[in-house]
């Protein structure tokens, strides 16, 4: 039985009322508040399941894969690192074609087939016997992740009431805070343990948690699938990304730059700074920072608008990173953890909320596919460019670079979009002042 089916679509594409048209009507509002959609249905909480599954299978190989081709292959730190970063290439060369393909292959199908690879790829990986096979497998990987993680997110967002799309975008995305704390722990644990057979077991284990959740979801088809195979085929510009969402997508690229240089190089900044113990506690107090922020910022911003939680994020976002390039100790490391979080962590539910607004129901799975082509690319280019940077200048100068290009973003956002009045389930409109 096919669980994919049409629902009635409520979102940005409904024409506005005119309140002075309908004055009874709309007195008739004021008076009786419409009522509360339901946003914790069944389909939804799995969802968030596998949500989180995905990301915790993906932190805890990133962890462990670069010493694993050191040890395994005697890899140098290059071909080692990108043992853990060709995942994130499979993901990114996947999001090309993604966004189109999985509505006439069905979101349902390919989040499924996706875990179903995730759970053969964690046992595959202990019948790797070269380099060469690892960095194809870890591509195959990354490519069911990219295809899986696309369709997830088109369908949820079509799951998500038009009026509770920011509260609803920040739940989904709350979990996934979880999993950059959790996944690494338990790949230090169970590698020291045991040994890296441990890991891949058991994140296949974890994979068939997920892939049981996904046998049972059932999420939303898309509104309209072509009827020739041709046009079902057929990639176009317009079918890779979305020129409605490219301005928000840039500029969570350019936030991923500043986030990237965390994630890169705050290891490599703690041990020449003698601040290691606040350099294991970051992420674990980032990740304590999502969680608040994320149960939060989707009820305000649907609330009062978009730029009520954009603009105050952004700012957060970007002392985080005026902190590190300035930490005189300890404290002030973990302080920008706790802004991070609440900054970094608040912007990435809020864009794809707003993203879901912006199009009709059609554009959706594009729109949001666009958003993490742009936002891989700023994590994957990064540290080409800041690496010169910080041999240029030092870490120092590399994270008051990213706290003034972060800094940047917030006259960027005003001018791409801040400058619309825009509500979750309203028509976006020009502000008065």
């Amino acid at each position: 039985m096919d669980h994919e089916r049409e629902t009635p679509q409520t979102g940005p594409q409904q024409p506005a009322v005119d309140a002075a048209s309908s004055p009874r009507r709309e007195g008739r509002r004021e008076e009786q508040p419409a009522r509360r959609e339901r946003l914790f249905t069944r389909d939804f909480l799995l969802a968030i399941i596998i949500n989180v599954i995905l990301a915790l299978v993906f932190y805890m190989l990133v962890t462990g894969m670069a010493v694993f081709a050191v040890e395994e292959f005697a890899a140098d730190q290059t071909a080692a690192g990108f043992a853990a970063s060709a995942f994130v290439i499979g993901a990114l060369i996947s999001r090309f074609a993604a966004g189109k393909y999985v509505d006439f292959l069905g979101r349902r199908r390919t989040v499924i087939a996706g875990l179903a690879i995730y759970v053969l790829a964690g046992v595959a990986y202990l019948w790797v016997d070269s380099y060469p096979a690892l960095i194809a497998l870890r591509m195959v990987h990354g490519i069911s992740f990219g295809f899986g993680q696309t369709a997830l997110n088109a369908a949820v967002f079509a799951l998500i009431p038009a009026s509770r799309r920011g509260e609803g975008a920040g739940y989904y995305m709350l979990a996934v805070a979880l999993p950059p704390a959790v996944g690494p722990m338990l790949t230090l644990q169970l590698t020291e343990l045991f040994d890296f057979w441990a890991m891949f077991l058991a994140t296949s284990a974890v994979s068939v948690v997920g892939l049981l959740a996904a046998l049972f979801i059932r999420l939303p088809a898309p509104p309209h699938v072509p009827d020739r195979w041709k046009d079902r085929l057929r990639l176009r510009p317009g079918d890779i990304l979305e020129p409605r969402a490219l301005p928000l997508a840039t500029i969570a690229m350019m936030l991923g730059f500043g986030f990237a240089s965390v994630m890169t190089f705050l290891n490599g900044f703690a041990r020449s700074e003698g601040m290691v113990d606040a350099a294991s506690l970051f992420f674990l107090i980032y990740a304590g920072a999502v969680l608040v922020t994320r149960l939060v910022a989707g009820k305000i911003q649907d609330r009062f608008g978009d730029n009520t939680v954009v603009y105050p994020a952004l700012v957060l976002y970007a002392v985080s990173l005026g902190l590190l390039a300035w930490s005189p100790d300890q404290a002030v490391v973990l302080l920008s953890g706790v802004l991070a979080g609440l900054g970094f962590g608040a912007l990435l539910p809020a864009f794809q909320a707003t993203i879901a607004a912006l199009l009709p129901a059609t554009r959706t799975s594009i729109g949001i596919s666009t958003f993490f082509i742009l936002l891989d690319s700023g994590f994957g280019l990064s540290p080409m460019i800041l690496g010169p940077l910080l041999e240029l200048g030092g870490y120092r100068l590399m994270y008051a670079a990213c706290a003034v290009l972060v800094t940047a973003t917030i006259g960027l956002y005003w001018l791409l979009h801040g400058r619309h009045g825009v509500k979750q389930g309203v028509p976006r409109r020009l502000r008065a002042d």
